[in-house]
């Protein structure tokens, strides 16, 4: 099929109407567009290289560009999750959903999925049309594709609101690949802080580039929980701050769950020049109740698996002497 083919199909979407949808979605749901728009994005990374989509491969990556879409066009009193349109589209002729062996996905099941969960429970993914595949892994393509959805799916000010946020999904991955790379080929404890790149970009790829390569779990203690909806337990958190240091050097961050992030941020925690954590005596004060904090003392923490990216003495050591720890 051609390119214009699917621009055409693309323009055609089957979107609910409603009034909570204004005027920027032209009063229809947006949620088929965005979720299309966030596909495209993972292709543009290299991330999905197959026309199967899988409900717990790329699907945590995909939420989170979906979010960032759905969050950029629709006011924050309401939610939604990936798994409405990602089970919607099968009525879309250019996407399936791929059941189990020896199941059937009909409407009525479709109809009822509203969750992660309810969807693994019924599909291991999705499968898009070979030829659209084809056409969405150019750049030329995708934006034929874009500008379709964007066109018949959004007014002028919503064009102009999802066009920022998919500059800024770009940006984002770039700064990230940058700050991996930066990491490889410095050794000194240099600031990594490219002034081109937007306050949102940069923010959201030093997370990418955290969570991602310490598999979202906490360094410190160790916890990794990913929900059925994509979200992590972990922050990226900076090791020197970014108001001291303003920098981004993925050497100066840490995966942390909110705990052991607070418990950092306060000097209550720390690692030392061995990479094992760090417990401030403050911990065990009277009238605290520390619980499993106490038994992280000298364990040593979990890193990236790549080595080079694992912390910089320079900043431990500078947060070592700030808390006296």
């Amino acid at each position: 099929m051609t390119l214009e083919h699917y621009c055409a199909l693309f323009t055609k979407l089957t979107r609910a109407p409603g009034l909570m949808w204004g005027d920027e979605t032209r009063k229809r749901a947006p949620h088929k567009p965005l979720l299309l728009l966030a596909v495209m994005d993972l292709v543009a990374r290299g991330v999905l290289s197959s026309r199967f989509i899988s409900v717990t491969g790329e699907l945590v990556e995909l939420n989170e560009l979906f979010t960032g879409y759905w969050r950029s066009i629709v006011p924050v009193t309401q939610t939604s999750s990936i798994a409405f349109p990602f089970s919607r589209l099968h009525t879309e002729p250019f996407w399936k959903l791929v059941p189990f062996p020896e199941h059937e996905i009909t409407r009525p099941i479709i109809n009822s999925i509203s969750s992660i969960s309810q969807l693994r429970n019924v599909a291991m993914g999705a499968e898009i049309d070979e030829a659209l595949f084809v056409h969405m892994s150019s750049a030329g393509g995708r934006k034929a594709l874009a500008a379709a959805l964007l066109l018949s799916c959004f007014s002028e000010s919503g064009q102009r609101a999802v066009c920022e946020q998919a500059s800024i999904n770009g940006e984002a991955f770039r700064y990230s690949r940058m700050l991996e790379e930066a990491a490889h080929s410095q050794r000194a404890a240099e600031p990594v802080f490219p002034e081109e790149y937007k306050a949102a970009a940069r923010d959201q790829g030093f997370r990418r580039a955290i969570v991602l390569n310490y598999d979202h779990r906490c360094a410190l203690c160790g916890t990794r929980i990913v929900t059925s909806e994509g979200h992590t337990a972990v922050d990226a958190a900076h090791i020197v701050p970014w108001s001291v240091s303003q920098n981004d050097d993925i050497r100066n961050g840490m995966a942390l769950c909110k705990l052991c992030h607070w418990g950092f941020d306060e000097g209550l925690m720390g690692v030392s020049d061995a990479y094992a954590v760090i417990i401030s005596r403050q911990v065990a004060q009277t009238h605290n109740t520390a619980g499993a904090l106490l038994n992280l003392a000298d364990r040593s923490i979990l890193g990236p698996q790549d080595k080079a990216l694992w912390p910089h003495q320079d900043h431990l050591g500078w947060h070592r002497a700030t808390f006296r720890l």
